[in-house]
C-alpha cells in the first residue's frame, strides 16, 4: 500500500522495506512557510494576544466565565492539564526509547522533543494569563516568598524549569545541524556548544525525566485536595498515578499521530515498523491504564455508580469507551496493519485521555449546589489562539530544521533540490550523515 495515505488496503509485507526505512530527520523542504491556514493560525494568536490585554485589565470576572465556585476555567484545564498530557512525548517515549531500550523509537524523539516544548510553552503562558498580574513576576526571584506548601507552586516550578532549561536544550541540535551546513563561519561556536551540550547531557536528560513525572503526579495530587467535591468516580488516592499513565498514552498519540500526519499532508513515507511500535508500546499502555482504573473503581467500591442514570456515569463512559476502543484499534491496526485504523485509535484514544484529564477538575467537579461553570467567547478563543501559536511555530520549525524522520533518499532528494534553487552553497558537507561526520549515508546505515 502506499505509505503516504490512510487507506484500509492492508501491507503486503510485515516489515518496512530499505527505502521506506527511517533513517535520519529531514526539513519539510520547496513547501513555503506562509500560506492561507499559517495566516489564519497567525490570525487568531494575534487576536488572543489583544483578547489577553483585555484579560489584564479588566480582570477574571469581565472576561471569563468562573466564578468564586469554580476558580479554574479551561486555561488551566485544557492548556495547561490537558496540553501539557499531549506534550509529555519526550518523557513518555524517551523513557521507552532510553530506558526499556525500545530503540526502534529513536526516529520520534526529535518531534516529541519538539511538541513537547511547544506544548508546554503554550500551557506556562496560559497559566500567566489566568494568574495575572504580570507586574508581581519578579517575586519569582526570591524562593523564600514562595508558597513551598501549595501542589500548584511545585507544578507551576516544575513546569517552568522543565520547558526552559531541558526541553530548551534538547531541541537545540536540530538548529545547530541547520548553521552547521548553511554557514561556514559559525563552525567553530556550532562545535563548542555540540561539545558542551555533550558534556551536560546527562544532566539535562535526568531532569527530563525526573520534572514532568514529579507535575504530572502532582496535578493529580492537587484534586485530592478537593476531597468529596470531585465525583467518587475520579476521586481516588491513585489520582496521581492516573495522571500519568493518561498523560503516557496522550503523549504518544501525540508524537506518532503527529508524525502520521505530516507523513500524509507532505508526502513523507511511514516506516511502519517505527509506527507498530508505538502502536504497541501505546495499545499495552492504555489496557494496563484501564485495568488499574477499574480495579481501583471495583476495591473502593465506586464502580456501582457507573451504571446510575447520572450525568457523570454518562461522562464515565464516554471516557472508557474512547480510551478502550482506541486501545483495541492500535491493537487491530498491528494484526492488520491499517494506518487508518493506526490513527483513529490514537486520536479516540488521545479524545478520552482529554475529557478524563478534564474531568476531576471541571466535569466532575461539584463545589456547590446549582454551581456551573461554562467558559465565555473571550475564554475560548484565548485558548484556542495560544494553541494556533504553537501550532504555527511547529511549522516554522518542520520546515526549516530536521525534525520529521525520514529515510536517506528524502536528505539526497533536499540537497538536490536546493543545489538546485541555491548554486552558490557547497553541497558536498550536506551529504553528511553523521552531526559532524565525514560518510555520505548509506542504506545500511
Amino acid at each position: 500500500m502506499s505509505s503516504t495515505t490512510f487507506n484500509n488496503a492492508p501491507r503486503t509485507v510485515p516489515a518496512t522495506s530499505n527505502t521506506n526505512r527511517w533513517e535520519r530527520s529531514v526539513p519539510v523542504y520547496g513547501v513555503s512557510v506562509i500560506n492561507p491556514f499559517f495566516l489564519f493560525l497567525v490570525g487568531l494568536a494575534v487576536l488572543s494576544l489583544i483578547l489577553t490585554v483585555y484579560r489584564e485589565a479588566v480582570g477574571l470576572g469581565p472576561a471569563s466565565g468562573m466564578n468564586d465556585k469554580f476558580g479554574w476555567g479551561i486555561w488551566k484545564t485544557f492548556n495547561v492539564v490537558v496540553l501539557t498530557a499531549w506534550g509529555s512525548g519526550a518523557f513518555a517515549v524517551g523513557i521507552a526509547a532510553w530506558v526499556f531500550g525500545r530503540k526502534k523509537l529513536f526516529p520520534l524523539m526529535r518531534m516529541a522533543l519538539l511538541t513537547s516544548m511547544l506544548a508546554y510553552a503554550c500551557g506556562l503562558c496560559l497559566l500567566g494569563v489566568d494568574v495575572g498580574r504580570p507586574w508581581n513576576f519578579y517575586w519569582v526571584i526570591f524562593p523564600w516568598h514562595w508558597n513551598i506548601h501549595s501542589p500548584m507552586a511545585e507544578i507551576a516550578i516544575c513546569m517552568s524549569i522543565y520547558a526552559s532549561i531541558p526541553l530548551f536544550l534538547e531541541n537545540i541540535p536540530p538548529v545547530l545541524e541547520r548553521v552547521w551546513h548553511f554557514d561556514d563561519r559559525f563552525k567553530p561556536v556550532v562545535e563548542k556548544l555540540e561539545h558542551a551540550l555533550h558534556y551536560f547531557f546527562p544532566l539535562i536528560v535526568a531532569a527530563a525525566y525526573l520534572l514532568p513525572g514529579m507535575h504530572q503526579s502532582s496535578l493529580g495530587a492537587l484534586m485530592l485536595l478537593a476531597g468529596p467535591r470531585v465525583y467518587p468516580l475520579w476521586q481516588t488516592p491513585f489520582l496521581p498515578l492516573l495522571y500519568v499513565g493518561a498523560a503516557a498514552f496522550m503523549s504518544f498519540g501525540c508524537v506518532a499521530g503527529t508524525t502520521m500526519l505530516c507523513c500524509l499532508v507532505w508526502k513523507r513515507v511511514m516506516d511502519m515498523d517505527v509506527l507498530d511500535e508505538a502502536a504497541r508500546i501505546c495499545a499495552w499502555t492504555i489496557f494496563a491504564w484501564l485495568a488499574i482504573r477499574n480495579l481501583d473503581l471495583l476495591f473502593r467500591g465506586s464502580l456501582f455508580l457507573a451504571f446510575h442514570f447520572t450525568r457523570y456515569a454518562g461522562i464515565f463512559w464516554i471516557e472508557t469507551l474512547l480510551i478502550g476502543y482506541g486501545g483495541w484499534l492500535l491493537w487491530q491496526s498491528l494484526k492488520n496493519h491499517q494506518t487508518r485504523t493506526m490513527f483513529l485509535g490514537y486520536a479516540l484514544s488521545s479524545l478520552g485521555g482529554m475529557l478524563y484529564r478534564f474531568s476531576p477538575t471541571t466535569l466532575a467537579y461539584m463545589p456547590g449546589a446549582h454551581a456551573a461553570y461554562f467558559p465565555s467567547t473571550i475564554e475560548i478563543l484565548i485558548a484556542l489562539g495560544f494553541a494556533c501559536t504553537g501550532i504555527a511555530i511547529f511549522l516554522i520549525m518542520v520546515k526549516l530544521f530536521a525534525i520529521l524522520p525520514a529515510p536517506n533518499q528524502e536528505w539526497r532528494n533536499m540537497a538536490a533540490y536546493f543545489k538546485a534553487r541555491r548554486p552558490y552553497i557547497s553541497w558536498t558537507k550536506y551529504f553528511n550523515f553523521g552531526f559532524f561526520g565525514d560518510n555520505e549515508p548509506t542504506e545500511s546505515n
